[in-house]
């Protein structure tokens, strides 16, 4: 009888939260979230670290390293990136 009660609530709560438009927003939001590295790289730190258990505020310190950390590696793709390019139009003529 309470799975029966559940499923009712949540059928509702699923039906006003599309009638109010909150699912599309909140795919607006994900969406730039994963359009930026530095971005991801904090909610997904923030996220899992959280899932282990870690201190919240360690876990936001972390993060934020984590997203600064993330621009610097992106740099160094991008130009391990340039370097295969030049190698292989070098190898190609």
């Amino acid at each position: 009888m309470m799975s029966v009660l559940i499923a009712i609530l949540l059928m509702i709560v699923a039906t006003v939260s599309v009638h109010l438009g909150l699912p599309r927003e909140i795919a607006q939001v994900v969406m730039k979230i994963c359009k930026c590295h530095k971005c991801l790289s904090f909610w997904m730190t923030l996220l899992g670290l959280h899932l282990f258990g870690c201190h919240f505020l360690q876990a936001v310190l972390l993060s934020l390293l984590s997203a600064y950390v993330s621009n610097w590696f992106a740099m160094l793709l991008i130009l391990l990136q340039k370097a295969y390019t030049k190698l292989w139009e070098r190898l190609k003529r």
